[in-house]
């Protein structure tokens, strides 16, 4: 059966509804819900009829009908306050109020009585992480301000559908969400997304400042807040705050996903679960870790053979066990690598992590020219490619133009706070500042590394060169004293024999260091 009303249509075979060529995403109880009130639409519904109906009687609460029936009137334009169509009438109940014409699709039959179809699994939580994204809130007194939190909520939900990994709930749905009867959390269960950012905007002493918090459904948590000031005077659009706060946003889902992965069983993981799993574990930057992630790449493969990010990520172990951990040589990790990078293209040719990759094998290789190129070339279609971003640094810092990678591998930092190349990242813009004759600060930079990523090998000999240079030969010797017992194959890699081609250039100057230091070959 299909219902016509204005430029709407409601196909309850299809369970779609329509306005003209656009398929409304709507909730199934938000469906089911308008199904019912246009099937009755010759009376006034009341509260236990339609909870009977549309819930089966299940006990829910006054705010969670109140959300279903503003989510319900929002995605056919309608509001609680001019009811067109959805008119609500004290201690009576509900009534559909506008004109409607039926028509029966072949092969099908016309529904009798108050009977709706089961709801089905079109907004069941999917693999993938989901996100709605609520309209902002204007709370201060300056109407003009209620157009900076709608374009900033605009541009958020713009810059988040850019990544492929995330499923973004359409502004006409998600926008359509606010009530102050209803928390986020409830929003989202009602719209079948796992996660929901609610944000505000206000003036504050001369300048806007925009807050955005996401929440998990789930627990109605709040896993990640941002606040951010809009310089007087300029509009969303042309800032970069959209961009800075769905990027926080992005980086918070996939640490709880991350989380999430890791409390359950293996067998239990899909094809996102088990990579995320192993990015966790990858994370840790220890090399049994790093063994351990490619088991579960491997799993994301073996449940969906056509994930291209299990093949990708798979590559990337093989090049981190060769050139951070020693375990084979660089040309033995690309060779099994690129294999992977090229199999993950060619399931996804937008993959832009993939081909990131295939710009980080060229680095290792020594192809400096060649990795910068690819690297340009990632981050001319995606220009918030953190990969892109840290393998375009490091090919500056090693062809000599040292002050532009730091500014890209700085860029890097930003866009991906927990990825698991952070320290060598941190590492190469140690190198990139010793390099250039900055020992103390290079020093500052290769202690908080290490500090932070006690078991990962590369800062280490950083710290000891720079120390060295600043005539602290004890603090270094006991630093190389540290690598040496920890990482003895990457000391052997990196220190006793002639490093990798790509890291040439920095092999001369680190001795320079590690004898003053009182190192001895």
């Amino acid at each position: 059966m299909r219902y016509l009303f204005e430029d709407y249509v409601l196909d309850t075979d299809r369970r779609e509804l329509r306005r003209g060529a656009d398929v409304i995403g709507v909730a199934p109880q938000v469906f089911d819900l308008l199904v019912f009130l246009i099937r009755n639409r010759d009376r006034f519904v009341g509260k236990d009829e339609l909870i009977a109906a549309v819930w089966e009687g299940r006990i829910i609460t006054d705010s969670a009908l109140t959300t279903r029936l503003y989510v319900t009137r929002s995605a056919i334009g309608d509001t609680g306050d001019g009811q067109r169509l959805i008119k609500t009438l004290p201690r009576k109940g509900f009534r559909f109020v506008g004109a409607v014409r039926e028509e029966q699709r072949p092969g099908s039959t016309a529904g009798d009585g108050i009977s709706i179809e089961p709801a089905t699994a079109a907004h069941s939580m999917p693999d993938r992480p989901s996100i709605a994204v609520l309209a902002f809130t204007n709370i201060s007194d300056d109407p003009h301000i209620g157009f900076v939190a709608e374009g900033i909520a605009e541009d958020v939900v713009t810059e988040l559908a850019k990544l492929r990994w995330l499923v973004v709930v359409p502004r006409n749905s998600s926008f359509a969400c606010k009530s102050k009867t209803a928390d986020a959390g409830e929003f989202g269960r009602v719209l079948g997304v796992r996660y929901v950012l609610d944000g505000s905007a206000r003036q504050l002493g001369g300048r806007t400042r925009a807050t955005g918090q996401l929440i998990d459904t789930a627990t109605g948590a709040c896993i990640c807040a941002e606040r951010h000031d809009l310089r007087p005077n300029l509009l969303p659009s042309e800032d970069e705050i959209p961009r800075a706060l769905a990027a926080s946003v992005a980086s918070a889902i996939v640490r709880a996903e991350r989380q999430r992965a890791a409390r359950k069983h293996p067998e239990e993981l899909g094809a996102w679960e088990a990579y995320q799993r192993g990015m966790w574990h990858m994370s840790k930057c220890d090399a049994a870790e790093n063994r351990l992630a490619r088991t579960f790449f491997q799993r994301a493969v073996d449940r969906d053979p056509t994930y291209a990010p299990g093949f990708g990520a798979l590559a990337w172990s093989h090049m981190m066990s060769a050139s951070i951990y020693s375990e084979m040589t660089v040309a033995e990790g690309c060779c099994l690598g690129e294999p992977l990078v090229r199999k993950a293209i060619a399931l996804d040719e937008n993959a832009t992590e993939a081909r990131a990759r295939l710009a980080l094998g060229a680095l290792l290789q020594g192809d400096l020219e060649g990795a910068l190129e690819d690297a340009q070339q990632v981050l001319a279609v995606d220009g918030n490619c953190a990969d892109a971003h840290g393998v375009k640094g490091a090919a500056l810092v090693y062809s000599g133009r040292r002050a532009e990678g730091r500014t890209a591998l700085q860029q890097y930092l930003k866009l991906s706070p927990h990825d698991p190349a952070r320290p060598i990242r941190l590492t190469q813009i140690a190198v990139s500042l010793y390099l250039d004759g900055g020992y103390e600060e290079a020093a500052s930079t290769a202690r908080q590394t290490v500090h932070q990523y006690p078991k990962h090998p590369f800062a280490y000999r950083w710290l000891a060169a720079s120390l060295g240079q600043l005539g602290r030969a004890g603090e270094a010797q006991a630093v190389l004293q540290t690598l040496q017992k920890n990482s003895p194959s990457s000391f052997d890699m990196y220190v006793r024999r002639r490093p990798p081609q790509y890291c040439n250039v920095e092999y001369a100057p680190m001795l320079d260091g590690l004898r003053k230091a009182g190192w001895k070959e």
